[in-house]
């Protein structure tokens, strides 16, 4: 039987017209939402998880070089793979620069 998968708590974002709604009633409102004046910082780089499919051939020689590195510098599939990306990714912003 699987386990479930864990999920991230629901994010509550309150509405306007909720807040007026909920402010309105009760002896104890709280004061009206102010729009905050702080500066606009960039959104934070959020990790995105996904599935690729490589051939077996491709992996046999992922795992062969895995295989040539002493036991202590071994790097998983995983960090294998994002190194290459990323050694990729530094490639091609050196030629389109």
């Amino acid at each position: 039987m699987k386990k479930p998968k864990l999920g991230l708590p629901p994010v509550h974002v309150p509405s306007l017209s909720l807040e007026e709604m909920i402010n309105k009633g009760g002896s104890v409102a709280s004061e009206a939402l102010q729009p905050s004046v702080v500066p606009h910082e960039p959104e934070e780089d959020k990790l995105k998880s996904f599935t690729f499919k490589i051939y077996e051939s491709e992996l046999a020689q992922i795992r062969a070089i895995q295989d040539a590195l002493p036991k202590r510098d071994r790097i998983s599939i995983h960090d294998f793979v994002l190194a290459a990306v990323k050694e990729k990714i530094r490639q091609e912003g050196k030629t389109a620069t």
